[in-house]
């Protein structure tokens, strides 16, 4: 048995960037070890977004653990961004799942067969294997659906309170004791 020296991790990240390298990684080296000659080139892109708003609550170190971002309801644009910036999440998401789903199951489609298997069970097997992901995809599709209705039905139950409303003018008669 071999051990593998791993150096500390140093530096303001801490190890954390480096975990997406070796998801990448891990995807390639399962997809190279399913056996076979196709092998579809497997890409990791990581889109980092950060929040600089200083909102209430926020210190100079406190990262929200949210994706999106700590959730402030506090006036209308804010609504309205949060639902934007779920379904813009959402669909990166869904396109993403969709496109391992198929990439997974060309490549369970085109491994070994199993002794006694035709290649249309090994086809069908590799669909049902996929199957899962292209669900996923349609979860994070639905989801983004739910963040435009979300915001729609906001406007539409909180109309009033988003309408300026007319002040009324104040009285030219002062107070008077």
């Amino acid at each position: 048995m071999t051990t593998r020296n791993v150096p500390p991790q140093t530096g303001a990240d801490n190890g954390k960037s480096s975990k997406f390298a070796n998801a990448g990684a891990a995807a390639g080296g399962f997809v190279g070890a399913m056996g076979g000659s196709f092998v579809p080139p497997v890409n990791v892109t990581v889109n980092r977004t950060t929040n600089k708003g200083g909102g209430a609550g926020q210190s100079g170190g406190h990262r929200s653990q949210f994706i999106l971002g700590e959730p402030e309801f506090n006036n209308v644009d804010d609504v309205r961004n949060y639902c934007n910036h779920l379904r813009a999440l959402m669909i990166q998401a869904a396109i993403e799942l969709a496109m391992a789903a198929k990439i997974l199951e060309a490549r369970l489609g085109q491994a070994q067969a199993l002794p006694g298997d035709n290649p249309i069970q090994t086809r069908m097997r590799a669909k049902k294997v996929a199957w899962k992901l292209k669900r996923a995809a349609d979860g994070a599709t639905a989801a983004a659906k739910n963040a435009v209705a979300t915001y729609g039905a906001f406007q539409r139950e909180y109309a009033d309170l988003m309408r300026p409303r007319p002040q009324r003018p104040a009285s030219t008669n002062p107070f008077k004791f």
